[in-house]
Parts: C-alpha cells; structure tokens; sequence
C-alpha cells in the first residue's frame, strides 16, 4: 500500500460529525466497543475523541474515513491501548488499516516512549487480527463470551506489542 493515499492529523469537529454516523451504521458498530452500541448522547462522543490522549483522524484520498490512536495511558507503567475505527465501508481491505496501525504504534513507542501498546478486538473480526498480527502484535489471551452481537456471545482476543516485537517482525 502506498502510504501516501492516508494521512493522520488532529481530529475536528467535523470529523466528530462524520464519525457519529459511521457510528450509526450496524456494519461499522457491531464490532466496536459496547459503550457505543447504543449512543444517547453524541455529546459523550465528541468529548471522549476531542479531548482523549492521542486521537488521529484518518484521511484517505483527502477524504475523512476513520479514526486511530492510543487511549487508557497508563503513564507509570508507559502502556497504552491502540484503536482504530475506518467507517469507510467502500475501503475496507485496500491495506489502509495496516499503514495507520504501523503508524500509530511508531509514533507510541518513537515520540510518546510507550513501553507496551496493547489492543483488542471481538474474534470474528479477521480484518482486525489480520492487521494486528502483521504490525506484530502476539495474542495475550482471550476473554470468552465478552460481548453480545448478532443475537450471540462472541470472545474477545488481547493482544500486544513491545517494541522489539516490531523489529522481529
């Protein structure tokens, strides 16, 4: 993939809009975080990814279509949890979220000097593990009937990454 046809910068406030309907769509939502399966107040939203610890808009081609970053910093231990949320169905699989997690994780070990970066994802998700796994991040374990999609319990997979993982990689 080209790097080039993705950028991260700071979010703003449009982006918060564009990311509330990403959220509203049941494709995108199903496999992020249970808080925002049924958002009341997109106010809650705006604040958590306004005023968060390392939030980056993704932008494709000039064009908003996701989110990435580091949140839940624990900044004794020097580890923090990765995310990323590409709304953008019509992208999905074009090797856009493997540029943006490699770049997420250098920028965290690089210029935030994080120890550790952890992350998770829901099992069925295999375009997130496939990203995962090829930044070089090693599974931790698994928290079995985590959460409830599609009418079913499904696992939830840790996992994690040190820096030296990335130069075995």
């Amino acid at each position: 993939m080209e790097q080039e046809l993705f950028k991260l910068r700071d979010l703003n406030q449009d982006d918060i809009k564009k990311y509330i309907v990403f959220l509203a769509d049941p494709e995108v939502s199903v496999w992020l975080e249970d808080e925002v399966q049924n958002i009341r107040d997109p106010k809650n939203i705006e604040n958590y990814l306004l005023y968060g610890w390392y939030r980056q808009s993704i932008q494709y081609n000039g064009e908003f279509v996701g989110i990435s970053g580091l949140d839940l910093v624990n900044s004794i231990n020097k580890v923090a949890r990765f995310f990323i949320v590409i709304g953008k169905k019509n992208i999905w699989g074009k090797g856009i979220g493997h540029g943006v997690i490699k770049s997420i994780i250098n920028h965290g070990f690089n210029k935030l000097k994080l120890r550790k970066i952890n992350s998770d994802f829901l099992a069925p998700n295999e375009a997130v593990k496939i990203i995962h796994e090829k930044a070089g991040f090693k599974q931790d374990g698994i928290l079995r009937q985590d959460s409830y999609r599609n009418e079913k319990w499904i696992d939830r997979v840790l996992v994690s990454i040190f820096p030296e993982d990335i130069k075995n990689h």
